[in-house]
C-alpha cells in the first residue's frame, strides 16, 4: 500500500519565544529585542511605553505586522 504525499509530510508546530506586555498585551518576538534589553531583562513596550521585566511566553505563532503601503 502506497502512502500519499500528505501522509509523508511531518507537521511541526511553529513555536516561538515572545515577551507579552502586561499593560497592553502586545507580543514582541524575543529575537527582535536588542542586546541591552536581553542583558538587563527590562523591556519597554513600543505601544504603551510600559517598562518592566521580560515576560517570556511560548506561543504557537507570533502575529506579524502587515506591510504598510506607501502612498505617493
Amino acid at each position: 500500500m502506497m502512502k500519499s504525499d500528505a501522509e509523508d509530510e511531518i507537521v511541526r508546530p511553529n513555536w516561538e519565544s515572545v515577551h507579552v506586555c502586561p499593560g497592553c498585551g502586545r507580543v514582541i518576538n524575543l529575537a527582535d529585542l536588542d542586546m541591552r534589553v536581553i542583558t538587563t531583562g527590562i523591556v519597554t513596550c513600543p505601544s504603551c511605553d510600559r517598562s518592566g521585566q521580560i515576560e517570556i511566553q511560548i506561543v504557537d505563532e507570533v502575529p506579524r505586522k502587515k506591510p504598510t503601503s506607501v502612498r505617493s
